[in-house]
């Protein structure tokens, strides 16, 4: 008996090596494309690197390459008069088929083939008008780099100039900005503030953004001198793109983590049109648990989001597609009431908070010409905030501290015209129309003073926004090419008017070195809670900031970009920015170029505030291959802001150094599997603060800072360190992966500034340690 169990183990044990032995195969699929008219480019030839096996495009640019081995693989894209591409180390798993997008650009001169490299593929924007401090970044490097968690925010804060607040405010500062100053563009369209719980604790911040990974195309991160078609950015531009959902196969994605549950699936629609429709719904794995009672805690934090895209090509009449993507956020806290176990003024604060951000779009694609392609969007934005803080005060009675009930929203229109006029010559126009409206009432106390309990505004209707564009890239020769655009942008509410000119530059002045230069000068509105905000005078209500204008900025660049071999590269970007017209308050030292999260403001502004950031960028990077990559960026730089006393000051987010150092490392385990291993080491210097007024602040029992030394000390510098480990098994048609994801693994603290503190009754560092551990799993199928 005891010998059949035996054998038939031992079959079975054979049989589950002999599969996991097999080697597993994948369709990769796309379609190669013109660069700048989007054309599909027919008769074009995609070949597996290492191999003779490939496949040729069709009459619409469509290519498929059937059983391709599992593991990271090479694409070689070839086509007559057109620079050949090489798209490296391609994830390819056994459930999902691979769909790519690939663009070529065409040959300026006729003669010998000009290969771009794995190198300058992946350093590169996708936009082409781009000539510095951009590059683009894969989903795939969200899951992969350490402290990335799947969020492409986070993983933004690896690349050189960037810093962020804390390890739970998501907000990015870039080249010392603050964060408000960053664009968000989904399809083009600029939207809300995209994190979990926005603006909570920085404005510009959250908890996470609400893209999901099995979403994201690959997408363009900007930190300066950006390209004509975006405004009303100062610091930065992220430019994401959905991609499109598989249309020959349904496929399923299920995730659980520590982050969420989520559920994703794409597939066909209708006949063989190429339709295909996309999705994904993510809840709150904590907000499920404490719903269960799992979870013994006073504080809730349910959120939930769900975004899609249906794509629908047509014969003669374009490509069609309706995209969308919203979140809802309901965090909850409670008091303590028990005086005695106070240990900060946070205990004394009881809030309800309802945060629902969310945008949708029709999207209209086509080719008029073999040289003109047409894009128009029509969209419609909005941003719900519900917020109601109460305080207890020294006799345990709640009084009302702060409330908000907002609505802010905008209907857009964009449409953009790109004409190729030869293979040296491509331009660009469109417009962007915002109707924006808004329903707004914030109130709330000033210095936590009961008494002055007031309403900071009190206003609905709507105003318009509306931006026109027109660039040009003109390549003199194969190895110049000149890019320069103007942009112009109107705001309706007050007539303020912007005309602003960019200009790019980059030379190839040898093989395997390039230097590059940028300058634009870009405007940026303010929240329009500052421009409704009231005061009471003796004549009745005013509102005083009604006309503000735009804070505008200056950016010069620099870039040398040498490629030290076939995947590793070095580029240095020396940089300076000049703030002017930002809003200040008269004779004194306050300036929005420091706005961190000062909600209810209706002090008078004047646009009289200027600044500066200079510093260089250093990124050393070799990019995935051999089974390793690694990636080190330095930022050394200077932030300095004059306010409405005309003293120069240190800003609040002058850091003066970041250092990165990232490391991967992937190992193939019995031919099909792959085992990941990520670290990341951070270091940070302090954000800047103001010393405190001990006595006055002890009397308070609260933090009363020294104004007349504003920002004139340095916090203490962060160090993290991240960790993220993989593990992919791929059977046939469905894959697993385990991912182990820490970040601050060695519990370094966040210094926060000064706090009161009711134990020690005195004032203490507000220090805090913060630990994010997740252990996920995902299948597909």
């Amino acid at each position: 008996m005891y010998k059949k169990i035996y054998a038939f183990a031992i079959a079975v044990l054979t049989m589950i090596s002999f599969v996991h032995a097999a080697t597993l195969t994948q369709v990769i699929k796309g379609r190669v494309i013109d660069q700048d008219s989007k054309v599909g480019l027919a008769g074009a030839n995609v070949v597996l690197k290492g191999t003779d096996r490939g496949a040729a495009t069709d009459v619409d640019g469509y290519f498929r390459i059937p059983q391709v081995p599992v593991g990271r693989q090479s694409l070689k894209v070839m086509y007559m008069g057109y620079q050949s591409r090489v798209i490296s180390e391609i994830l390819v798993g056994s459930a999902k088929q691979v769909k790519l997008t690939i663009e070529l650009q065409q040959k300026v001169l006729e003669g010998k083939e000009i290969v771009v490299t794995p190198t300058i593929e992946k350093s590169r924007s996708l936009n082409s008008m781009a000539a510095v401090s951009a590059r683009s970044f894969s989903v795939e490097e969200t899951q992969r780099y350490a402290g990335g968690f799947d969020d492409p925010a986070r993983l933004a804060s690896s690349f050189a100039g960037i810093t962020f607040g804390n390890a739970q405010d998501n907000a990015i500062i870039i080249r010392g900005n603050a964060p408000k100053g960053l664009l968000w563009r989904l399809e083009g369209i600029e939207i809300p503030n995209p994190n979990h719980f926005p603006d909570g604790n920085v404005l510009g911040g959250g908890l996470f953004t609400i893209f999901s990974n099995q979403m994201l195309a690959n997408s363009d991160f900007m930190t300066g001198a950006f390209p004509a078609e975006y405004g009303n950015a100062l610091s930065g531009v992220f430019d994401m793109k959905l991609r499109n959902g598989n249309s020959d196969v349904r496929e399923w994605t299920f995730q659980s983590g520590l982050l969420g549950i989520d559920f994703s699936g794409e597939g066909p629609l209708g006949g063989s049109n190429n339709a295909s429709y996309l999705f994904n719904y993510r809840y709150s794995t904590i907000g499920l648990l404490t719903d269960l009672n799992a979870i013994d805690t006073d504080q809730q934090l349910n959120y939930q989001d769900l975004s899609f895209k249906v794509n629908v090509p047509t014969k003669n009449a374009g490509t069609f597609s309706l995209w969308g993507i919203g979140s809802m956020d309901r965090p909850v806290e409670v008091e303590e009431p028990d005086s005695s176990k106070w240990e900060h003024d946070w205990d004394r604060l009881k809030y309800t908070a309802k945060f629902r951000v969310g945008a949708i779009g029709l999207n209209h694609k086509f080719v008029l010409d073999r040289s003109t392609f047409l894009n128009s969007t029509l969209a419609m934005t909005a941003e719900d905030v519900i917020y109601d803080l109460y305080r207890l005060d020294e006799d345990l009675d709640l009084y009302p501290n702060e409330y908000i009930d907002s609505y802010n929203g905008r209907v857009t229109l964009t449409s953009t015209v790109n004409h190729k006029f030869g293979p040296r010559f491509t331009g660009t126009t469109g417009f962007a129309w915002n109707n924006m409206f808004y329903d707004m009432n914030l109130k709330s106390t000033v210095d936590d003073d009961p008494e002055t309990y007031q309403t900071f505004v009190n206003e609905n209707g709507n105003s318009q926004h509306v931006q026109a564009f027109a660039q040009g890239q003109w390549a003199i020769a194969p190895e110049l090419k000149l890019n320069a655009g103007l942009h112009y942008e109107v705001f309706m509410l007050n007539d303020h008017k912007a005309l602003e000119p960019r200009v790019g530059l980059n030379w190839a002045w040898k093989p395997n070195h390039m230097f590059s230069f940028g300058y634009g000068r870009h405007s940026q509105l303010e929240n329009i809670r500052y421009y409704l905000a009231k005061q009471n005078t003796a004549q009745g209500e005013e509102m005083p900031n009604k006309n503000l204008g735009f804070t505008r900025a200056d950016h010069f660049v620099f870039g040398y970009d040498m490629q030290l071999s076939q995947n590793t590269r070095l580029k240095i970007e020396p940089y300076y920015q000049r703030l002017f017209d930002v809003p200040v308050r008269p004779n004194d030292y306050f300036s929005f170029i420091n706005l961190k999260d000062e909600r209810y403001f209706n002090d008078t502004l004047v646009n009289d505030g200027t600044g500066t950031n200079m510093g260089i960028d250093f990124t050393l990077e070799k990019f995935l291959s051999n089974g390793y990559y690694y990636l080190i960026t330095a930022s050394l730089f200077d932030s300095k802001y004059t306010g409405g006393d005309g003293i120069e000051r240190d800003s609040r987010y002058n850091r003066n150094v970041v250092v990165n150092a990232l490391y991967g490392k992937e190992f193939m385990l019995k031919e099909n599997n792959i085992l990941g291993v990520n670290l990341k080491l951070t270091y940070m210097g302090g954000e800047r603060t103001s010393p405190v007024l001990r006595d006055a602040s002890l009397a308070a029992k609260r933090v009363i800072h020294d104004h007349s030394r504003a920002f004139s000390e340095s916090l203490t510098a962060s160090k993290y360190l991240d960790i993220t480990v993989t593990y992919r098994l791929n059977h046939q048609r469905i894959s697993h992966t385990f991912a182990l994801q820490i970040k601050n693994l060695l519990s370094s603290p966040n210094d926060y500034g000064y706090i009161y503190s009711f134990k020690d009754k005195d004032i203490v560092r507000d220090e805090m340690v913060i630990v994010f551990p997740s252990i996920s799993y995902k299948v597909e199928f």
